[in-house]
């Protein structure tokens, strides 16, 4: 099996344009042996991309999920090869579920005041998924709000805009727990968007359970990878790679485009391949 590895990846059950069948399919293709499923606060997906994996041959895919977390800046846990029917993460995700319902009724609300009424198109963009910020973006993006996403999330979505809304979610430390209690090994999702001291921040987490860093991001600089790199040398954590891919939804970053040959990887890929290998089958 190939070491190549993508562990951070959205399918259609979140802000993705994929089936996690396809999504599997794609990562044969491009040579990935290791892939996590990580939709943003849903499962849905796993069992579908776990079942692929094992009829593709030659991808090892890990149940995963991203866990948003309360925090005075954007941080984001992912969960990488947790069990997908753990009781207590099940229950946590139903709340999370009618959480994201509230603040997203509050942000379409919001923009229907100002005059962009788009919540009738992002029904549509969800087809059954969890409903994300993304896809309000998309929506705003397609009904001539704005000419892009990233306009979109400034313009109406980021704190400060004009439809800003947050709703109380689970502390980083909740969410580890959580993790760590279905089985799973928590890493800090792209710590290079976080507009923070990293050091201060890596060392609480750190503190708190972290596992990893996902240091190999598209959006990551040499000198954060390198900084990442370090700090994980430093606590003694796991270094991944993942490409954060969306499908048509952020197109410019493949599967396996954050993967590098190198032996922070090489070790990651082994740890999960050799973990995951003891474990019983999902």
């Amino acid at each position: 099996m190939s070491l190549r590895t993508d562990l951070h990846c959205h399918s259609a059950y979140s802000d993705g344009t994929c089936t996690p069948g396809e999504i599997v399919r794609m990562a044969a293709k491009a040579g990935i042996g290791l892939l996590s499923l990580t939709d943003h606060d849903t499962l849905a997906g796993v069992g579908e991309a776990v079942a692929a994996g094992k009829q593709q041959g030659g991808v090892l895919v890990l149940p995963g999920i991203e866990m948003d977390n309360e925090s005075p800046f954007e941080l984001h846990i992912l969960g990488l090869d947790i069990d997908p029917d753990n009781d207590a993460l099940n229950t946590a995700l139903r709340e999370t579920f009618s959480r994201r319902r509230r603040r997203n009724a509050k942000i379409l609300n919001k923009l229907r005041e100002i005059g962009c009424d788009v919540a009738g198109r992002v029904e549509a963009l969800t087809n059954g998924g969890i409903e994300t910020r993304m896809h309000i973006a998309i929506a705003l993006r397609d009904a001539g709000f704005a000419p892009d996403v990233t306009e979109a999330f400034k313009r109406y979505l980021n704190p400060g805009a004009p439809a800003y809304y947050g709703e109380i979610r689970f502390t980083p430390g909740e969410v580890i727990a959580l993790i760590k209690g279905a089985g799973g090994v928590p890493v800090l999702a792209h710590p290079c968007h976080i507009r923070q001291n990293p050091h201060r921040v890596v060392e609480e987490l750190a503190g708190l359970g972290i596992m990893g860093l996902e240091a190999y991001y598209p959006a990551s600089t040499l000198g954060q990878t390198e900084i990442f790199v370090s700090l994980a040398a430093q606590y003694g954590l796991l270094v991944t790679c993942g490409s954060d891919f969306h499908g048509k939804n952020r197109e410019g970053t493949p599967l396996g485009c954050a993967w590098r040959d190198v032996e922070c990887l090489r070790k990651t890929a082994a740890f999960f391949t050799e973990r995951h290998s003891g474990q019983v089958e999902y």
